[in-house]
């Protein structure tokens, strides 16, 4: 089988810290199981960004014949530029992790119908909504949060995690003026800092930085997606 992974570091591999990886996580799982693979991920990346690279490289590479694409999706501060700016256009702080995974899923979902490359979408650094919202998109959600498959086994989770996983410390302070429901507003940032401390604490799965998967990991991620690659 061909397979496309798009993404952000998290999707990347083993870091090494530097340019260079450790290990290709899923490629090298892919490539031991006979199956061809290429990692179209890329470092910061947000979910516009991947839902663009997606539509670009099918584009570019018809040749390659994918069958499936496993696409990640990141936090939706990312572009803090615009998670501001719909707080400044009126939006409830309780919409717009909503409002934005909504529009990223409706991105993949017309994508995926111009090249009919099946899209899997994965939780990485932040999880995505319940897997029946993404699916009237016309996309599969085969792992709602990675974080929380890695750690318990269960790839769905009761609340999940979509923003502020990395602290962000330049914007809280203007976020936090704009917002409607400062409760609400320090759920997620409690919510994000404990997925990151949660990392931190998980070294077997999570190193030599702290907040990537390690091979370990990505084996565990690659046990749970076989089931569309076999």
């Amino acid at each position: 089988m061909n397979v496309a992974i798009f993404g952000d570091s998290y999707a990347n591999g083993e870091t090494a810290g530097t340019m260079k990886l450790n290990h290709t996580g899923l490629v090298q799982y892919l490539l031991d199981d006979g199956h061809f693979a290429v990692n179209f991920s890329r470092q910061g990346n947000w979910n516009y960004g991947i839902g663009q690279d997606y539509k670009f490289y099918m584009r570019q590479n018809p040749h390659l014949k994918f069958d499936i694409a496993f696409v990640f999706e990141t936090e939706h501060t990312r572009t803090s530029t615009d998670w501001i700016q719909h707080l400044k256009d009126g939006m409830s702080v309780r919409d717009v992790d909503l409002y934005m995974a909504n529009a990223y899923y409706k991105l993949l979902g017309e994508s995926q119908s111009i090249y009919g490359v099946p899209i899997y979408l994965i939780g990485g650094v932040a999880d995505t909504l319940e897997p029946s919202i993404i699916e009237e998109y016309g996309i599969n959600c085969i792992c709602q949060s990675a974080v929380n498959l890695i750690l318990t086994g269960e790839h769905t989770i009761e609340e999940p995690v979509k923003s502020f996983v990395y602290p962000l410390p330049a914007y809280m302070e203007e976020l936090a003026k704009l917002v409607d429901d400062k409760e609400h507003f320090l759920k997620i940032e409690k919510m994000g800092n404990d997925r990151y401390q949660l990392m931190l604490d998980n070294p077997k799965y999570f190193y030599p930085d702290g907040i990537h998967p390690n091979r370990v990991a990505y084996k565990v991620l690659y046990e749970h997606l076989k089931k569309v690659v076999n």
